[in-house]
């Protein structure tokens, strides 16, 4: 991307300069002991958390993501972000947040913020991704999957979730050999990729083939709890006549964690649940 900053490289020099001159200043010319450089560090990351405050967020924020406590990280993320953070795991997650809650206009702003202080490969096709989901619930499959067709160009190998959301990408604008192929390049790459599996699914329920439809969506299910494949059994058990068997699959369904990423919504599932109460 033209015009990045690696705005790493300038708490570099920073760290750098700030290191020879103690030394040069304290050791070389003052002949102070070396351990005068101890308090010489900790005003060195004093002086970080002041000049660098809104990175330094990202980095705090980026530590309790890693061990899990989400809504401590947020709490730091959304503060860098507020405070201008060129942090780009913090800009990254602040902008993911926002693609599940549904904000796909705001989320891109972010992606493409994180994208411009970004320098790591991986970080870049994640964020590649991400901006094509954007502009799917954005409603721009066509933007979306260009984005995603050249990632593939770029790159000799990206992930089996690129190639699932290429492959559903496929099946909204009803190109199902597209569609199939991409999936089962996702499946070839990862055998446990349920959201692969929920693909075939969907594929094949629209091709009204629902015993291959079941199989794949409990192939699906084994792998992990999806809220898709979850309420398109419950589809299938209706039209199955099996009344409380499709109940069974909507309320296990609107107990999961549902966002804009997923391919229903909790109002379609409460709608069957009603329907069929």
């Amino acid at each position: 991307m033209n015009n990045r900053i690696n705005f790493t490289r300038y708490w570099k020099f920073f760290t750098l300069g700030f290191m020879m001159l103690s030394w040069i200043i304290l050791i070389f010319f003052m002949d102070l002991p070396e351990w005068v450089l101890i308090p010489e560090f900790l005003l060195y990351i004093l002086l970080c958390g002041i000049i660098f405050y809104p990175y330094t967020l990202g980095v705090i924020g980026s530590y309790w993501y890693t061990i899990r406590h989400f809504t401590r990280a947020y709490k730091y993320f959304d503060k860098a972000v507020a405070k201008g953070t060129h942090h780009v795991k913090a800009l990254y997650l602040y902008a993911l947040r926002l693609l599940q809650d549904g904000d796909g206009e705001t989320a891109l702003k972010y992606f493409e913020l994180a994208e411009k202080y970004n320098f790591n490969v991986l970080m870049e096709k994640y964020i590649i991704l991400s901006k094509s989901s954007c502009y799917w619930i954005m409603g721009n499959i066509d933007k979306s999957i260009e984005l995603l067709e050249g990632l593939i160009s770029r790159f000799s190998y990206i992930s089996a979730d690129a190639y699932t959301t290429l492959g559903y990408l496929y099946f909204l604008k009803d190109d199902l050999e597209k569609a199939e192929h991409y999936t089962n390049k996702a499946i070839e790459d990862d055998g446990e990729n349920s959201s692969a599996w929920d693909n075939l699914g969907q594929i094949s329920y629209k091709k009204g083939d629902l015993e291959k439809a079941k199989e794949y969506f409990t192939k699906a299910l084994s792998y992990k709890d999806l809220v898709d494949s979850l309420y398109f059994m419950g589809r299938i058990s209706e039209e199955e006549k099996n009344i409380p068997e499709a109940l069974r699959f909507y309320e296990k369904a609107v107990k999961c964690n549902i966002s804009a990423l997923n391919t229903v919504t909790r109002e379609e599932i409460e709608s069957r649940i009603k329907k069929l109460s």
